[in-house]
């Protein structure tokens, strides 16, 4: 990216535009063809070169202090170009732009040449015109929480240890027999439950019980001789796991949807941003997030380069540049 001649500034504190949503500080890791990679205190941000308004060199931290991001191990990806990056952020949890009407946070669902599907928790499926992101993140998942409390299952493997006795014959003079005890581990599997606040995981604990073998040694007595023998036992044991939860009331979770949230919604898969405008004919849509160009009503036709929403019982024409993303309702 040739633009504030970035490629000089790579490893070094930036400011990434001067006030605003998108405003963000942090180490600038690389510099791509039209996208820069910024780790920052809330992990790495992937942002648009068309969106920087501007880039600033900090000279010295604050007070001197060392910078939180001094130090870290940032794991990022380096493709091609900024639409790329969405089909390596595929499946994971990820917040489109860092605020204002349009930044919306979900389950990445779909990459395009030009546009993204976006599962969110209160909208269902919103679909992004890749053109008017400004920034793409993954969601840092902190491992406890405060304040408004959600329940869901995690499950991980618990490991525990088993006693269990053998019986094994002597050799001797005379028969005699021996006991022995064996000693084994066992194996189990516990589930639990945590307790989390919304958008980040809980912690939780379970128990479980395993089998498990063992190989003991016993001895035996006799008035003529003493004998030895091997003997082999079973046991049982506990274990204890601890498992992962998800979700949480209240904004944006990444567990599953509350009552009363967005229907499940079809996910279209179009070649383009603007061929969804022909899926969507004759079904209540919303256009953009919010601002003063957000229109909700039903999208009744997509013709000579523009849709024809009607609200109100007016009847809108909107071009299709102008749409930075649509969903149905």
């Amino acid at each position: 990216m040739s633009d504030f001649n970035i490629n000089s500034m790579i490893g070094r504190r930036i400011n990434v535009n001067k006030g605003g949503p998108e405003a963000k500080a942090g180490q600038l890791l690389h510099s791509g063809y039209n996208y820069m990679v910024v780790g920052t205190n809330e992990g790495v941000v992937y942002y648009a070169a068309r969106h920087l308004r501007s880039v600033g060199e900090a000279l010295q931290n604050d007070n001197g202090e060392a910078s939180e991001t001094e130090g870290v191990f940032w794991d990022y990806h380096t493709p091609s170009c900024f639409s790329a990056i969405m089909d390596n952020l595929i499946g994971q949890n990820v917040q489109i732009n860092r605020g204002g009407p349009e930044s919306r946070q979900g389950t990445l669902m779909l990459s395009t040449y030009d546009y993204v599907a976006l599962d969110t928790e209160k909208e269902g499926i919103v679909y992004f015109n890749t053109d008017h992101i400004k920034s793409v993140s993954v969601v840092q998942e902190q491992e406890e929480a405060a304040g408004d409390e959600g329940d869901a299952g995690g499950s991980r493997t618990g490991r525990g240890t088993g006693r269990g006795t053998g019986r094994g014959t002597g050799k001797g003079e005379s028969p005699v027999t021996g006991r022995g005890t064996g000693r084994g581990t066992g194996r189990g599997t516990g589930r639990g439950t945590g307790r989390g606040e919304s958008p980040v995981t809980g912690r939780g604990t379970g128990r479980g019980t395993g089998r498990g073998t063992g190989r003991g040694t016993g001895r035996g007595e006799s008035p003529v001789t003493t004998g030895r023998g091997t003997g082999r036992g079973t046991g049982r044991g506990t274990g204890r796991g601890t498992g992962r939860a998800t979700g949480g009331t209240g904004g944006f979770t990444t567990g599953r949807r509350q009552a009363g949230a967005a229907m499940e919604l079809p996910l279209y898969r179009e070649y383009g941003f603007n061929h969804l405008f022909d899926r969507l004919t004759n079904r209540r849509v919303k256009i953009n997030r919010g601002g003063p160009d957000a229109i909700e009503g039903v999208l009744t036709q997509y013709a000579d380069g523009h849709i024809v929403v009607l609200a109100d019982n007016v009847l809108h024409r909107i071009m299709p540049d102008h749409i930075k993303s649509i969903s149905a309702m």
